[in-house]
Formats: C-alpha cells, structure tokens, sequence
C-alpha cells in the first residue's frame, strides 16, 4: 500500500476527509515509518558499498554509491540511493589480492585497556586492519570508521550496513515487509490524539507495538538465516575441575 492509500484508509475510517486532515495523516505516517525503520536492523534496510584505502590512512569515509540498495522511490538509482548510514560487517582486501578479511567491529575502550598502541598512525604500528570503530560523521554526513591498526598497505573495504532513512513521495510503498498494518494502526493513533481523544489513542498505540514487535520476529523467522549457537558459562557453574 501506497502513503496515499494508508491515509485513506485512516482518514475515512475517522470521517477526517478534509484536506488538511489528509497532509497532517501523511505527515505522521511518514514520521512513524522513520520511528519504525530506525528501531530495527530491518533486512531491506541493508545495503553494500566498496571503499578505496590509502596505506597509513585509517579514517575512511562511507560515501560511495551502493552496490545493492532499496530504493525508496521508484526513480531512485544508484547515484541518488541512500548511503550507508551504520557500517555493521566489513571486509578489508589489500589490493593485488582476489580475496580479503572480515574485520570485526570493536570500541575505543577495548582497545584502551588491552593494546593502546593499536591506535597509534606509525610504521611500527601499522599492519594489516583487524578491527574498525565507528567515529563522527563527515563535516557533509557521511559515515565514517577507523580501521585498527592503521593499514600498511592500500586496498578496498566492502562495507555492508543500514542504509540512511528517505522520506518516501505519497504515492510511493513502505518497502518493509508487513508493516503496512502497523502504520495503520499508529496513523489512526495519532489522528486521535490530534482529536483529543486519548484513551482510543493508546489503545491504537498498544496494538501498533504488538504488531511492530511480530514484524520483527517475522524477520528472524520468515527469512533465510544462520543459527548460531553461543555456550554460556554460568556464574558458580561446575567445570572439569569439579570432578
């Protein structure tokens, strides 16, 4: 369904077919669909790009067209896609060579406490990345990492991470999957609440949230994925020490 079509819906079921009742439904639905993109690492929010790397430079800004990309209007090509918002996975390849590394992300503080010289930008600290952390954006937006250690050599690094949100036209569909029903229920939310009726607004509100949090568990369940399972000591858990 179309913003159009969604508001439609709200705005007849509310008897609100008035024209400024219309821009201010689509206003909060376009908001909602922000709030729901931004609270979660929905699948068709990812994207790939590729970035060239300098040896001795470890700052890299994400700029680039993406490679795979949504596209949030029907016009939208590779030249006018969202850019990548949140690096999440990363592949370092030095160049001259057919295959690279993931590297994996990490934070100052770790880097701090075990080996503080990793984040020093000279020949004796310089090596093959192993790490990236996530720093402040470009003075134009764009996102950018610093790769630990520095590289001592050039290369490319394959960037998969969320896409930044667009504002989609009216006529353009959420490209979610199944969220359809839950900008339905928080756009008739926030009518109501525009019409001071608040208590049918929360109850709107809570059946959004219901719906948001089985999207979400549809995305773990529906799509393909790898399981993965992480063994947990246990806090005064026995040990072969025990026996």
């Amino acid at each position: 369904m179309t913003i159009t079509e969604i508001s439609d819906l709200i705005t007849d079921k509310l008897g609100r077919q008035d024209t400024q009742s219309t821009t201010i439904c689509k206003s909060f639905l376009k908001r909602r669909y922000k709030m729901i993109w931004d609270s979660t690492l929905w699948l068709e929010s990812l994207g790939v790009c590729e970035e060239s790397v300098s040896s001795g430079t470890p700052e890299v800004t994400i700029s680039s067209d993406p490679s795979v990309f949504y596209s949030p209007k029907a016009t939208t090509v590779a030249s006018t896609a969202p850019r990548v918002e949140l690096p999440v996975a990363i592949r370092f390849e030095k160049t001259g060579e057919s295959s690279g590394i993931e590297i994996t992300p990490s934070n100052w503080w770790s880097h701090f406490q075990i080996d503080p010289q990793k984040l020093i930008n000279d020949s004796d600290s310089q090596g093959t990345p192993e790490n990236f952390i996530h720093i402040a954006k470009s003075a134009t937006g764009y996102s950018r990492i610093k790769l630990v250690p520095s590289p001592d050599t050039a290369g490319t690094v394959m960037v998969m991470g969320k896409l930044a949100w667009a504002e989609p036209e009216d006529s353009d569909s959420p490209i979610i999957h199944g969220i359809d029903n839950i900008l339905l229920a928080y756009g008739e939310g926030d009518m109501l609440e525009r019409g001071r009726k608040y208590a049918k607004a929360q109850v709107k509100f809570q059946e959004a949230g219901a719906l948001l949090s089985a999207a979400r568990e549809a995305q773990r369940n529906q799509f393909a994925s790898e399981t993965v399972i992480i063994p947990v000591a246990f806090e005064n858990s026995r040990t072969i020490l025990d026996f």
